[in-house]
């Protein structure tokens, strides 16, 4: 059995961080199962006013398959191993968040709206993988996947109304703060991808 850190959960800036760890065991030479549970221990948001307090967690079960394993079982374990995988996910969190907006009416205005969000997403991601063994113990596991997921964002406490105002910022901080909104809500494409640190037991 591998136990591994998913470290780029840890700086998870377009949803929320987790401390991410999982678990995969081998089926036979060429399945396995991986089971990932992450706990969110903080937030890169910092709010005026704290509505809800932050806190979430991510849970992935993903089946996998080592394709040189499959093709020819006769392979020996190698430094790489490549699989492609099906991940089911659910996502879950709450906390304060806020919105940069002026009036439509009078765009000469500027607030600052902080208001409370609850988040739940549940998905799937079809996952490419390579496993690279640095040692006996230690293996290195960069992937990336491709899917679709359901979002449901609730708010409240919210004064920005989207009809009414326009949201305000430069770069990318609009949309970081539309993710945070019940208007992007509803089915959407899915991509990810990441770096495992792990420790063969």
């Amino acid at each position: 059995m591998d136990l591994k850190l998913n470290a780029t959960q840890l700086i998870d800036v377009v949803s929320y961080p987790t401390l991410q760890i999982s678990g995969e065991r081998k089926i036979n030479l060429y399945l396995s199962i991986n089971a990932e549970f992450g706990y969110q221990i903080y937030d890169f948001s910092k709010a005026d006013t704290i509505l809800l307090k932050s806190k979430g967690f991510k849970v992935d079960l993903e089946g996998r398959v080592y394709l040189f394993k499959l093709l020819n079982s006769r392979i020996e374990s190698k430094r790489n191993e490549f699989y492609v995988g099906l991940q089911l996910f659910y996502r879950e969190n709450e906390g304060t968040n806020s919105v940069d907006f002026s009036p439509k009416n009078d765009e000469t205005k500027f607030y600052t709206d902080n208001f409370g969000t609850k988040r739940t997403a549940k998905g799937f991601n079809i996952m490419f993988g390579n496993q690279i063994s640095v040692s006996k113990k230690m293996v290195l596991e960069p992937y990336l996947g491709l899917g679709m997921m359901n979002r449901k964002i609730n708010n409240s406490d919210i004064e920005y109304d989207e009809i009414k105002d326009t949201r305000n910022g430069t770069g990318l901080k609009p949309l970081f703060q539309k993710l945070n909104l019940e208007e992007s809500s509803g089915n959407v494409f899915n991509f990810c991808f990441g770096l495992r640190v792990g420790y063969r037991l």
